[in-house]
């Protein structure tokens, strides 16, 4: 089966098509730009293996006999350095860089930033009522998220608003706009140097100066891995919360009942119902391509060494085998050991920030519009047309108190 995970009907409505490739088999394919033609895990059970079995699959497509780590066969030299990252790596060098890392991302580390979360978000709704501003997109789900990566990294104040105003170009929809932003890897390395520099002489508090002075100390990474581990800690530290408050909200306000069952819960509530928004209307719809080490056979399917393969994150998420009546949005869902943050070694190490932004963003729109309202037909929105992710251009709501 060929599935078309792409296209606005798609998009609005991803359910149906998903539940149905599930009914048909565990495995399916589907066409990806730059890829072609990949095969795509669907079933749950298949996927929590798949994304485990580092034996027979690597993310390192150099090792399934391609000739860089995204499996292109040319890139320029600014992205040659950026493959060397988080995403792009198996062990032992994915542990090594990740633990270099993940201490301001652990569960206790984000609870004590839950208060300047909370007072960026207070801040940019207010700008929105200020402003006249209705469409949440551009007025929350996008900056909060940068501000908060931005504060987590501890970027400098004078290189935010060019960095930010690039990156924003990654959440926008556009194949033009992400090309656009491939075409300024090497001005962004170069300023994300420059803070290198800055904290070398002059540390400061944030992420980016324990990276440094871990390099120093220890000689853990490189200067291109610590290029690489900070671009992606900025471009993956907002997309994708992006994309996971706009449909999160859309669907919150798409269905008669649901925007005042949640404002009625209290935090712990809320807490359980976005984890269910994440496993239900979650913004990736699958990973980034794993590559058969060699010949093999999974799920019954015959793969070549390093033909791409996905796991589909979104169909994974409806399995009935997996989850009673997954097609319900259960609010009080529990256990829900959903695929939304995705499985194994390289599971999303933003997942517990990514978490806390939506459930404050969620808590506070509600709160100060308890009527709030899609300004529109909610079946009409655009949503963002770069494969992989599922998320709104633009949300426009009619702010009611």
């Amino acid at each position: 089966m060929v599935l078309k995970l792409a296209g606005q009907d798609y998009l609005r409505a991803p359910h149906g098509v998903l539940s149905a490739a599930l009914a048909a088999g565990p495995m399916a394919e589907t066409n990806i730009y730059v890829f072609g033609r990949v095969s795509l895990v669907l079933s749950y059970a298949g996927i929590t293996e798949f994304l485990k079995d580092a034996d027979r699959f690597t993310v390192d497509a150099r090792k399934a006999g391609h000739s860089s780590a995204f499996g292109m066969r040319f890139l320029p030299k600014s992205m040659q350095i950026l493959a060397e990252n988080l995403l792009t790596l198996d062990e032992p060098d994915h542990t090594r860089l990740r633990r270099l890392s993940d201490a301001p991302f652990r569960k206790l580390s984000i609870d004590a930033l839950r208060p300047r979360i909370e007072a960026q978000c207070a801040a940019l709704l207010a700008d929105m009522e200020r402003s006249g501003n209705r469409d949440l997109v551009t007025g929350l789900c996008r900056p909060l998220p940068l501000q908060v990566i931005c504060d987590l990294l501890g970027l400098s104040g004078h290189r935010r608003e060019a960095l930010t105003k690039v990156f924003a170009g990654m959440s926008g929809g556009s194949t033009i706009e992400i090309l656009r932003l491939l075409m300024k890897t090497g001005w962004v390395q170069d300023e994300f140097r420059k803070e290198f520099a800055d904290v070398r002489a002059a540390p400061r508090a944030g992420l980016i100066t324990e990276l440094v002075h871990a390099q120093a100390d220890g000689g853990r990474m490189s200067e291109d891995e610590l290029i690489a581990m900070v671009f992606i800690l900025f471009a993956a530290g907002h997309e994708t919360t992006t994309h996971f408050i706009s449909s999160t909200v859309w669907t919150l306000l798409n269905e008669r009942g649901l925007r005042d069952l949640v404002a009625a819960m209290d935090e712990d509530a809320q807490a359980t119902a976005v984890d269910e928004f994440m496993r239900f209307c979650g913004p990736v719809q699958f990973t980034k391509p794993r590559y058969p080490r060699e010949d093999t056979e999974f799920l019954g399917v015959a793969l070549r060494r390093g033909k791409p393969v996905c796991a589909a994150l979104a169909a994974g998420n409806l399995d009935p085998a997996a989850f009673n009546a997954p097609l319900t949005l259960d609010l009080a869902r529990r256990p829900n050991r959903h695929l939304g943050w995705g499985w194994g070694p390289h599971l999303c190490l933003g997942l517990h920030l990514a978490k806390a932004e939506c459930e404050i963003a969620v808590r506070q729109l509600l709160a100060k519009w308890p009527g709030v309202q899609i300004d529109g037909d909610p079946m009409k929105l655009p949503w963002s047309r770069r494969q992989g992710v599922r998320g709104l251009v633009a949300l426009p709501l009619t702010l009611k108190s």
